[in-house]
């Protein structure tokens, strides 16, 4: 039983000291830059009706995380741009 506590003694000891050091804190994001992007996503994908098919939820996420990713410049792809929803349909 002490031979088994002695084996397990340093594996237990290195395991969360290894776990601390190899966790690299996250960059938090400002309020600022979070409004900022949620603006611009808004305004690139304005948001539709509810029981339109196609919806722009996902295309407003999808435009926030790329502005958060280049610190609030908007994403320079144009293909995050829809088309426009077609009137009276």
């Amino acid at each position: 039983m002490i031979r088994l506590v002695q084996r397990l003694a340093v594996p237990l000891a290195v395991i969360p000291i290894v776990s601390v050091l190899s966790d690299a804190p996250a960059a938090a994001i400002t309020a600022a830059l979070a409004k900022k992007c949620q603006a611009m996503a808004y305004k690139a994908h304005p948001p539709t009706l509810a029981g339109v098919k196609n919806g722009t939820a996902q295309a407003q996420r999808d435009y926030y995380a790329a502005c958060i990713a280049n610190n609030g410049n908007p994403p320079s792809d144009d293909s995050q741009k829809e088309p426009e929803p077609a009137a009276g349909k």
